[in-house]
């Protein structure tokens, strides 16, 4: 999920909320049918884009925040019905590199996404408040009641939901594993485009001529830890002759292009540069090329350098880019991501997908 101009994740932030969590103590689901869910873009009065999806809780149907940089489903309070969800007494509290936190209670509810319904813990959020090193977080700007999830802090913006579908474990984890999803597809919305799906137990048809990359160890044993879904992977300039190379999360929540801790000079490269992200397969060879333009707000691609002590290594923070390039397969069982350029080809002016070895 995103903060005001890009909402990245510290490793640090979210473990430190997280690492204890227990896994939820409901039965594992059968592997469940194929369905679809739409994604939804819009669009904040500052400009910036956000995807959301409907997820009903209960008998209510909410718009949530689609964040595949977190994990579980968190609902503000107010927008529940009576019996939508059962309270427990179990304290939950998750954060954000923004600086927002959302302090509440673990939720028993039944969930549907798509034609894919199942019973499991939900975040039923009480108060919201910052981090003591983050005081003017999003979180701060206005009430609990006019704030908005992924608003920037816009009265009156933003969702009342966030539905968190990275592959982490946590004690409020991935609603999408409660439903008997094993695995599962997002295709955004690109700018030109008003809605996107996100596809669940897709077919072995669906899911051929996908490359997959293997998440990067040691962030894939870390329990909540918000580089869960890190893979290997660069950032280049060929013009520049300058690269960074480190892990790359792809963030649904998060509308910029960073890159942390990479020693590549006191200044972004200029709007306008050509570059390119590089992701790297099973065996350390390079997979996956996407071509990109830095600078364009609405491609995800405006560039930000910054320093994280509490992050180890360099961190590629690719947000929404990689998704206007690719259709994006997450697969739990094996741990791997798998990437496969969307059709019809690549938006104008926008990422372009290159593949070296399809169907890995």
């Amino acid at each position: 999920m995103v903060s005001d101009s890009a909402m990245i994740r510290s490793r640090a932030a979210l473990a430190a909320l997280a690492l204890a969590l227990a896994a939820p103590a409901h039965a594992a689901p059968a592997p469940g049918a194929r369905s679809e869910a739409e994604i939804r873009q819009t669009t904040l009065s500052n400009g910036a884009r956000r995807y959301a999806v409907p997820v009903q809780v209960g008998a209510t149907t909410l718009m949530t925040a689609l964040d595949t940089g977190s994990t579980g489903l968190r609902i503000l309070p107010g927008v529940l019905a009576a019996g939508d969800a059962v309270a427990s007494a179990e304290a939950e509290i998750y954060g954000y590199a923004s600086g927002s936190r959302y302090e509440g209670v673990v939720g028993d509810a039944t969930v549907a996404i798509g034609a894919s319904r199942g019973r499991g813990p939900v975040h039923l959020i009480r108060s919201i408040g910052c981090f003591v090193y983050l005081p003017h977080c999003p979180a701060s700007r206005t009430t609990l009641e006019k704030y908005g999830i992924a608003s920037d802090g816009l009265p009156g913006e933003g969702f009342k939901a966030i539905l968190g579908i990275d592959m982490a474990p946590g004690r409020v984890g991935n609603p999408l594993r409660f439903l008997g999803v094993q695995r599962w597809i997002v295709e955004l919305p690109r700018p030109d485009e008003s809605q996107g799906r996100l596809v669940l137990n897709p077919t072995p048809a669906e899911m051929r001529g996908y490359v997959m990359i293997p998440l990067a160890a040691p962030y894939a044993h870390e329990r909540g830890g918000g580089l869960h879904d890190a893979v290997p992977g660069c950032l280049s300039n060929p013009e520049a002759r300058a690269r960074a190379c480190g892990v790359v999360l792809m963030d649904t929540g998060a509308p910029g292009l960073a890159v942390a801790n990479g020693d590549l000079g006191p200044a972004p490269w200029p709007d306008g540069a050509a570059a390119a992200l590089e992701l790297f397969d099973t065996s350390g060879g390079l997979a996956v090329r996407e071509a990109l333009t830095i600078g364009l707000r609405d491609q995800g691609t405006r560039l930000s350098y910054r320093r994280e002590i509490r992050v180890s290594g360099v961190v590629i923070y690719a947000g929404i880019a990689p998704y206007f390039a690719y259709s994006v397969l997450y697969d739990p069982r094996r741990q791997m991501i798998g990437l496969k350029p969307r059709a019809p080809g690549p938006a104008p002016d926008g990422p372009h997908a290159e593949v070296l070895e399809a169907g890995r």
